[in-house]
């Protein structure tokens, strides 16, 4: 976002809280390991990320996931199912009972509804308890370590909703965006996971080398006082020193409840409306194993587990055979993600306590039988967001503040996704929105990004 406003001809400078750049991107190498504490991929094609990454220089340095890499698990009956990428060989597996596919055949005949209902809500109606339970209760787990009986389908799945307005079902819409040329972005055959070679960590420090010296860290924004006239003054800590700095304009790129402190001056109700949003903690547990002690040949992206099992971990990333280079010679890195909505007391666990829960369930799903000979722990005390039921309120809210205060602009997270393309998506719009704003007021140009 500071790069497109940087590119357009404004005077830009990045605040951040952190030492360092990235946010949730957190790449660790350790012992020859390479662990991703935060996201571990990007998914193709996502056309903003991927410009962005060509102007960066880095396409050299993406990598793709292995070639070897064709099936996911989950976890039903206690044993880890390997199920097809195809959404053909997925649904005639044998991990679905023959009650569950026919249930399945069904859905074009539900009649639609225009509520906004969750994710577990739309699921039963559509496709019936056994998909919800085993495959979409996995999937939430795995994406936002979130509880798909509380949280919006229209907020995390809009593509869904809109394909049930537009065609009356799921499978129809499908199909018929299929005869058009569009069915690839539903199709997991189409879309490539990659990263980059030294981890993920990579985008960021790039983009901070990109702004020349426009970045500040270790800065935090306390407080957004208009002025008169326009323009606003910020109140700025950096250690023990207090300072200000003034701004035309000012974007709020802050976790929901980081940008609801901030906010609470200038729109008392925005700041009640992103505090009310859930971060629950997570913690992700990277473990490494000597190859010959994991039975399990690992031949997926990893394996998720339904709430209804009653595991100790919400998934487990297979790092080491998802991209090259993430473990040494002989050695295999498994990533456990532990707590969020579904268990917030285990993300708490002591670091001994954590590497044992973890250790525990990779012998019983994975079969692994020795000892680990790495570990690498975070602990995220708030986790990711959980937009529930009348998050677009929150997001209406959100653009009315922009227009009451102009040169406000929120962005994050909460408001677009987690994943990395569909922040970069929102950064580009929201330095769109500035942009405009700029030019049609005739202000001058100067613009503040909180991180």
């Amino acid at each position: 976002m500071a790069r497109e406003l940087a590119s357009a001809g404004h005077d830009v400078i990045v605040l951040d809280r952190k030492l360092a750049p990235g946010g949730r991107i957190n790449t660790v190498r350790s012992e020859g390991f390479l662990v991703e504490h935060g996201p571990t991929s990007m998914i193709s094609p996502a056309p903003a990320a991927e410009s962005l990454i060509d102007k960066l220089g880095l396409a050299h340095d993406r990598i793709d996931r292995g070639e070897h890499v064709k099936r996911r698990y989950l976890v039903r009956d206690g044993r880890a199912h390997a199920l097809p990428m195809d959404a053909f060989g997925f649904f005639s597996s044998g991990y679905f009972t023959l009650a569950g596919r026919l249930r399945l055949l069904t859905e074009p005949f539900i009649r639609p509804l225009d509520d906004d209902e969750t994710v577990a809500q739309f699921v039963r109606r559509r496709f019936g308890r056994e998909l919800l339970d085993y495959v979409f209760d996995p999937l939430i787990g795995g994406l936002y370590a979130g509880d798909p009986e509380r949280l919006s389908l229209s907020a995390l799945f809009p593509q869904l909703k809109r394909l049930e307005r537009a065609h009356g079902s799921i499978i129809r819409g499908v199909l018929a965006e299929r005869r058009k040329g569009m069915g690839s972005k539903f199709d997991p055959r189409y879309r490539r996971l990659f990263s980059f070679a030294n981890g993920m960590g990579t985008l960021p420090d790039h983009l901070m080398r990109s702004l020349s010296g426009r970045t500040r860290f270790g800065v935090r924004v306390e407080a957004i006082e208009p002025l008169r006239g326009g323009g606003f003054r910020l109140k700025l800590r950096e250690g023990n020193s207090v300072s200000s700095l003034r701004a035309c304009g000012v974007v709020v790129a802050l976790p929901a409840y980081a940008a609801a402190k901030l906010l609470q001056r200038l729109s008392p109700e925005v700041s009640y409306a992103l505090a009310g949003i859930e971060h629950p903690p997570l913690a992700v547990a990277a473990l490494g194993f000597k190859a010959k002690d994991v039975a399990h040949p690992l031949d997926g992206m990893g394996v998720l587990t339904p709430t209804v099992e009653q595991r100790n971990v919400l998934g487990v990333l297979f790092s080491s055979s998802l991209f090259r280079g993430r473990a040494p010679e002989g050695h295999v890195l498994l990533t456990a993600y532990v707590g969020g909505a579904r268990q917030p007391e285990l993300a708490r666990l002591p670091r001994a306590d954590l590497e044992r829960l973890v250790v525990e369930e990779a012998r019983d799903l994975l079969g692994v039988r020795g000892e680990a000979v790495f570990s690498s722990v975070r602990y995220w005390r708030q986790g990711l967001p959980q937009p529930d039921i009348g998050h677009h309120r929150r997001i209406d809210a959100l653009r009315t503040l922009e227009a009451e205060w102009p040169g406000i602009f929120v962005t994050g997270n909460y408001v677009s996704g987690v994943s990395i393309s569909a922040c970069v998506d929102a950064a580009r719009a929201t330095a769109a929105r500035a942009d405009v704003r700029s030019r049609t007021d005739r202000t001058d140009s100067n613009f503040v990004a909180t991180a």
